[in-house]
């Protein structure tokens, strides 16, 4: 509707748009996600030019967006050269201790912490792995000091500091971080909440790869399936890294069973998984069904698609 009314180049479109992008992001479809923070940063960018909050925040989300696409292949260039753009903006635009400046923080420390992890240098290693630790450290300050403890930004940015520890090889200071980011989510958000799951599931990685804790990595790990499974179906590409993970705590607990079984099921995911992408690959997130519904019955609208 906002393409009908305000034309595709209007800044209330890019608005639009930026929820769109957030809500396919959130809903396992990444790639699509990226084209849709794509077009907001150019729509922003005629509108606003460079040096503009809302081009800032746009190229904060297409880093975000792009980190997460290239998460398996490594390829975060693209990503860091967004949000150091995002930070450079808002750094010369907003005082120090604006809460804006934490999201886009935390997203520039996760690109460098995955930079350090595949660098073979050690001592550029230790130097982005430290960058980023300054990096979530501030956030979570800001976080802090603009919502208090009880929080789910605050918690996001305690599991980010929590992956960071277990990066830096301090394995009892990311169990803390992950169990605060879990309490924390789990008391806003309730137990079978997608945030929930992503911590349950950071943590089950600590156990089973660092701290060799199987058992509890293995239950860990069934939660966070049972979580993205029912909120994702079973093609859901977050279940990869759980399914990797209960077969590594299968061969390391000596259970041959189920490591046929986990074997199969990861199998059939990924036959699942490629599917879905081939059937994404076909449609363009541009491409709407529009249902106009009057306001007074948007609710029960809502509710009856679930």
């Amino acid at each position: 509707m906002a393409w009908e009314h305000f034309g595709r180049e209007h800044p209330k479109t890019a608005d639009t748009l930026l929820d769109y992008g957030f809500y396919l992001l959130n809903t396992d479809s990444v790639s699509s996600s990226v084209r849709v923070y794509r077009k907001v940063l150019d729509i922003r960018q005629n509108v606003h030019g460079g040096k503009n909050l809302h081009v800032a925040i746009a190229h904060e989300d297409l880093a975000y967006s792009s980190y997460v696409l290239e998460y398996r292949s490594g390829r975060f260039q693209n990503a860091r050269d967004h949000a150091e753009t995002a930070m450079a903006i808002m750094t010369c635009l907003l005082p120090g201790d604006h809460l804006l400046l934490a999201s886009a923080k935390r997203v520039k420390a996760l690109i460098l912490e995955e930079i350090a992890i595949d660098n073979t240098d050690k001592e550029t290693e230790q130097r982005l792995l430290q960058e980023a630790l300054e990096l979530h450290t501030s956030a979570l300050r800001l976080s802090c000091q603009a919502f208090g403890e009880m929080n789910v930004q605050t918690a996001k940015h305690y599991g980010n500091l929590g992956r960071l520890y277990q990066s830096m090889r301090q394995f009892k200071e990311a169990e803390d971080m992950h169990l605060k980011a879990i309490d924390i989510k789990e008391k806003l958000l309730g137990p079978e909440d997608y945030e929930v799951a992503l911590s349950v599931g950071h943590l089950a990685s600590l156990y089973n790869y660092d701290m060799k804790l199987y058992e509890q990595a293995e239950k860990l790990y069934l939660r966070s399936i049972a979580i993205g499974t029912k909120l994702f179906g079973e093609a859901y590409s977050g279940l990869e890294y759980d399914y990797r993970g209960l077969l590594r705590v299968s061969l390391e607990m000596t259970k041959p069973d189920q490591v046929l079984r986990y074997t199969r099921i990861l199998e059939e995911w990924r036959h699942l998984r490629q599917r879905s992408m081939r059937e994404g690959r076909d449609c363009s997130p541009f491409t709407f069904y529009v249902c106009r519904v009057p306001p007074e019955e948007m609710y029960s609208y809502i509710t009856s698609l679930r």
